[in-house]
């Protein structure tokens, strides 16, 4: 039966398994071990795309096959014995088809139409020759280890992290370079002014997306939909419903919000105003979003005057029942950071008392926030302690993604702040009040001229340790300080490397001397040079330590995320020496003939995207080279720990 069928597609040389037009796990049994490969389209998952349209049409099956079937012929035809057999691009054109035919269907509904298959535009596709605006897919391969249903596996960690360590690294990217390279890699959401990359949240966003969608689709439910939002003070609990919200109900959606906490002693008079408030808008046609902020609070003394607003979508005040109408109820929690604890003591007499399970049950859906600090399990019991969770590997991403909305940064725009700022605020131990001591400490630390936000610029200790431990911001801010004894060492190591270079490339280069010869401003260029790698190598997770410091090393792997980031990475160090050159009085030029030394005239103060060909490479090359640089101070790039 179906066991057997599995058996048999188990040993196929290479299987496709497909999820609609979303995505597609491509599985190579051909070689010494199985490899698998998921082709997926990282901004559009979980049906989003087929979600933009109503109905389902036939074909999609057949144009994935199509495409398949071509990249197999293609690979016959160069030399099949040439190279092994990839089927990834031929899967994307194929997923590309398939959305293609979706968007157009068989035909415009007219009389004056006949219905048909649109072959000629789903070919093109197919051929490759159009349809790259159907999706930005990618291919990620999923390692043997990630098949344990023990541990949540991620793109992130899969990509970015040689153990389950926080991703200071990929947090430390987003910052100087948008959006950008996350999107690149793994899945995302973006929902209004919300974007995350975190699994946990991406999943809880995703199903939220599709409660108010298909509630506000079924016309036939006249009763509140009733949603549960859990999380730690200051973790934005509301701004991702009302992102998705506005996404979905348009983004002038009423918003109404209540704080249960300043209504006074629980009682059911207390609540007719606002469930009158909500009612209006509903009459109006309208479908409003309701927040019953710290709905917990007074000892889960509102629960049980909520009820029969949720079950029955009316409230009775005096003799007369008042229906409610379509609305959508958000139930803010202030005593419990998650669901699971919130609804822990089930079994307790108090909660079923004061009907806690009753109101579980009405929730139809419910949203764990997590804010910035790392995500909270409680010690056991509802007054033990809680510990951070060590399976939270995302929260440095989510520090990094608030900050850049505090800061109103563009898509691909940096984050102007020293690194060593930067890597502190990513890796301290906890905000006292979540994001809002974020956005304090980013609204009083100054920035220096040219708008960047130092560590010399914080503000006072007394001020800082309201929003965090400042003795423990301190030290982390100097940790990249430990490497700076060693570069006036390497900075001759530098020197000869790049005059190496010139040499085995041919470059025109004028300061083709001993290290002890050069002018006073190019050896401190070079050491310069040698103070960014740290902070280059920073941006993947990686670091500089001495030898003798035993840290695990893996000298192939180190290579890999540095050749698997290398565009990053080269840009990060052309940056930084543009912006050591500006420091320093030197200001850009039109062209190499214009460039003057003497008068600190260069061609090259531009952004790295604006280089030639050729100068980038050269930033490339001087990336490759830092494994080489810094065993010359008997140093070795490892894993941050």
């Amino acid at each position: 039966g179906n066991r057997d069928t599995l058996k048999d597609l188990a040993s196929c040389g290479h299987l496709v398994v497909t999820f609609r037009n979303d995505g597609a796990l491509w599985v190579d049994g051909t070689g010494d071990s199985v490899r698998r490969h998921l082709v997926f389209d990282p901004g559009c998952l979980e049906g989003c795309f087929e979600n933009r349209f109503e109905g389902r049409v036939l074909g999609g099956g057949s144009c994935l096959t199509a495409a398949v079937v071509r990249s197999v012929l293609e690979h016959v035809r160069r030399d099949a014995a040439a190279a092994p057999l990839d089927l990834a691009a031929g899967i994307v054109r194929g997923l590309r088809a398939t959305r293609t035919l979706l968007r157009l269907g068989h035909g415009a509904v007219s009389p004056a139409t006949e219905p048909g298959f649109p072959y000629d535009r789903v070919t093109e596709v197919i051929k490759g020759e159009k349809g790259a605006d159907e999706g930005a897919f990618v291919t990620s391969c999923v390692p043997e280890a990630a098949i344990d249903a023990s541990e949540r596996w991620s793109f992130l960690l899969n990509r970015c992290s040689y153990e389950r360590t926080p991703l200071y690294g990929q947090a430390r990217l987003l910052a100087r370079c948008g959006k950008r390279p996350l999107k690149e890699v793994a899945p995302y959401g973006e929902f209004g002014n919300l974007f995350t990359v975190d699994r946990s949240e991406l999943e809880s966003f995703n199903g939220l997306r599709r409660l108010i969608s298909d509630y506000r689709g079924n016309r036939a439910l006249k009763k509140p939909l009733c949603i549960g939002v859990f999380g730690p003070p200051g973790a934005g609990k509301s701004f991702g419903v009302k992102q998705i919200a506005k996404g979905i109900l348009g983004r002038n959606v009423p918003i109404l919000e209540f704080n249960l906490s300043q209504f006074g002693e629980p009682n059911a008079k207390m609540l007719h105003g606002a469930l009158h408030q909500a009612r209006d808008k509903a009459l109006e046609g309208e479908i409003p979003v309701v927040f019953w902020d710290e709905f917990d609070c007074n000892d889960l003394g509102w629960l049980q005057y909520l009820l029969s607003p949720m079950q029955d979508g009316s409230f009775l005040e005096g003799q007369i029942m008042h229906p409610i109408g379509r609305c959508v109820f958000v139930f803010a929690g202030g005593t419990r950071y998650t669901m699971k604890s919130f609804s822990e003591d089930w079994e307790s007499g108090r909660f079923r008392r004061m009907k806690g399970p009753d109101f579980v049950s009405r929730l139809k859906g419910y949203l764990d926030v997590l804010g910035p600090n790392p995500r909270q399990l409680p010690g056991g019991g509802a007054d033990a302690a809680w510990a951070p969770d060590p399976e939270d590997t995302s929260f440095p991403i989510r520090r990094v993604i608030l900050m850049r909305g505090m800061l109103r940064l563009g898509d691909d725009e940096g984050l102007k702040m020293d690194p060593g700022l930067l890597s502190a605020l990513v890796k301290i131990d906890k905000y006292e009040h979540g994001a809002r001591s974020l956005e304090t400490i980013l609204s009083l630390t100054k920035r220096d001229d040219a708008g960047w936000l130092m560590k010399s610029g914080l503000p006072p200790k007394e001020h800082v340790d309201r929003q965090m431990n400042y003795d423990r911001l301190i030290e982390l801010v100097r940790e990249g300080e430990r490497f700076e004894k060693e570069c006036e060492k390497l900075a001759p190591y530098i020197h000869a490397y790049y005059r190496r270079k010139a040499h085995e490339k041919k470059w025109d280069f004028k300061y083709d001397v001993e290290f002890a010869e050069l002018p006073l401003c190019i050896q401190q260029d070079n050491v310069a040079a040698a103070r960014r790698i740290p902070e280059v190598l920073s941006l993947i997770g990686l670091q500089v330590v001495p030898e003798a410091a035993g840290e695990p090393v893996d000298a192939a792997l180190v290579e890999t995320m540095i050749r698997d980031n290398i565009e990053y990475l080269a840009e990060a160090e052309h940056e930084g020496w543009v912006r050591f050159k500006l420091e320093n009085g030197w200001r850009g030029v039109e062209s190499r003939d214009d460039r003057d030394d003497d008068l600190k005239e260069h061609d090259c103060l531009v952004p790295y995207r604006d280089l030639d060909g050729a100068m980038r490479e050269r930033d490339r090359d001087s990336v490759r080279a830092y494994p080489e640089i810094v065993a010359q101070a008997e140093h070795i790039i490892v894993f941050e720990q």
